[in-house]
């Protein structure tokens, strides 16, 4: 039972009860503890964990667990209903959907690879990432999604995703108007 603080050297007052003291403050254990964990090298390190393994533990254990192959199965991939006019291709792959607070708790979803988006009445557009295929059928839109998420390019690539799908919905919109006959187009005139 010492009688000074094993850092300092400071006389200690005698406790009665619970276990003996061996520091005179918070602030000499700390110092204690520090000086313990630094290493010959005055590199500091925890003590009392695991020691790294030597090289030859650590190249046994490497070839003891190594897996059989190193490239990863390839998921099948699948066409989802995201709403009434959003289909996402996606291989099984989940991802984390925060919380929104006051809407809805965070769940895990699936992770699109590509996308098949209605523009306009049997007017379908493939996406996956930056290139694109269509307007197009939606069973040839849907082909065509799956083989670029599959690694096959697009018709064309695209620079601004939103403005080009605003733009192929104006045009489908306007293609699919009826001309009515007779009807005389008018300039617009301010009065």
């Amino acid at each position: 039972m010492p009688t000074n603080c094993l850092s300092c050297g400071e006389s200690l007052t005698a406790n009665p009860l619970g276990r003996p003291q061996r520091f005179c403050s918070d602030r000499c254990r700390q110092t204690d503890r520090k000086s313990l964990s630094r290493a010959p090298n005055g590199l500091r390190y925890r003590t009392g964990r695991v020691k790294p393994k030597s090289a030859s533990q650590r190249i046994e254990t490497t070839i003891e667990f190594k897996p059989e192959s190193l490239s990863p199965k390839p998921q099948p991939l699948t066409c989802e209903r995201v709403n009434e006019v959003t289909f996402k291709i996606t291989n099984g792959e989940l991802t984390n959907v925060p919380t929104s607070h006051g809407r809805w708790a965070g769940y895990r979803a699936t992770k699109a690879v590509a996308w098949v988006i209605n523009i306009g009445p049997n007017s379908w557009l493939a996406r996956c990432g930056n290139q694109a295929c269509g307007p197009s059928t939606f069973p040839q839109a849907k082909t065509d999604a799956l083989a670029m998420a599959r690694g096959a390019i697009g018709d064309y690539f695209v620079t601004d995703l939103i403005r080009h799908l605003n733009e192929l919905q104006f045009r489908v919109a306007d293609e699919a108007r009826p001309v009515t006959a007779g009807a005389a187009i008018r300039p617009c005139r301010s009065s």
